[in-house]
């Protein structure tokens, strides 16, 4: 979890005006790990700023996206907005439609983006890997509806 002072830090050095507003925003999607919805961020940032509106959630965030500080995760339902700017996997469960990042497999995407970015003279900004299936609470449940069925 990233402190005010290095979230404020981190924004000044991609050159993004702090404002109390800002701040919040980019502390509820860079401290989270459950790659929030526009509509969870505004629950999250609401008790302390009651009147923010939808839109100036949206435009922090693109903000935010074009800063190298997050991003967009279209999904076919709605936008989720990961933190996590490293190489990843992610785990998306087609039940509950939770996204979890796992460092499983890490290495291989890691090398997949450099060889990609050597062999194709790509420059490669970021990459998306996600894998469809279900959680471990949403395939207990399965499981069990199925022993009670």
């Amino acid at each position: 979890m990233l402190t005010q002072e290095q979230l404020v830090e981190r924004l000044r050095h991609w050159e993004v005006r702090v404002t109390p507003q800002r701040l919040a925003i980019a502390e509820a999607v860079l401290n989270s790990t459950d790659h929030p919805t526009v509509q969870q961020i505004h629950e999250r940032v609401r008790d302390h700023f009651p009147s923010m509106t939808l839109a100036t959630i949206y435009s922090t965030l693109g903000v935010l996206q074009r800063s190298g500080l997050i991003q967009e995760l279209p999904f076919q339902k709605m936008s989720r907005y990961e933190s996590n700017m490293d190489p990843h996997v992610n785990l998306v469960c087609m039940n509950c439609e939770e996204v979890i990042d796992t460092d499983t497999g890490q290495d291989m995407v890691v090398r997949l983006k450099n060889r990609i970015s050597r062999q194709s003279n790509f420059q490669v900004a970021w990459q998306r890997v996600d894998f469809y299936g279900w959680c471990p609470r949403c395939t207990a449940e399965k499981r069990e509806h199925q022993q009670t069925g």
